[in-house]
């Protein structure tokens, strides 16, 4: 009896953990995206960006969990949406990665806002915390 329960058991075991395996890599989140926008470190090396930061990030210890930087893909291109509690508006915070806004804000866009939260695919967050999660 022990000998058929041990390897039953060992069985179970492993069929628990290859599962676990398979829904982590099944994550969208994928941190092993080396170039974001032409460049290794985005929060520092693209300009546009980091002055960006310097108006959100203030120093807080926390700021990891009320902030974040995510890279998503809309309509083939990169978008770095910056998320921050201080911002009242979620849909004036895309950018592609030269810089230029995505133009949501305002009543004849917000139909392509809609269109873009429902579309886009999330690559990776690249800094804090994805705090607005409207991706199915």
């Amino acid at each position: 009896m022990k000998t058929t329960l041990f390897p039953l058991m060992i069985s179970i075991i492993l069929l628990i953990v290859s599962s676990c395996s398979i829904e982590e890599s099944a994550i969208p989140d994928n941190p092993n995206v080396d170039l974001v926008c032409g460049t290794k470190n985005p929060l520092t090396d693209l300009s546009w960006l980091a002055d960006k930061l310097k108006i959100v990030l203030t120093g807080s210890p926390h700021e990891e969990k009320t902030n974040g930087v995510v890279l998503f893909e809309y309509n083939g291109k990169s978008v770095i949406e910056i998320q921050s509690y201080l911002s009242s508006s979620l849909n004036m915070h895309q950018y592609y990665c030269d810089g230029t806004k995505l133009d949501f804000d305002s009543l004849t866009t917000y139909k392509e806002y809609e269109k873009y939260l429902s579309t886009r695919k999330k690559i990776k967050v690249l800094y804090g915390t994805e705090i607005w999660k409207f991706t199915k």
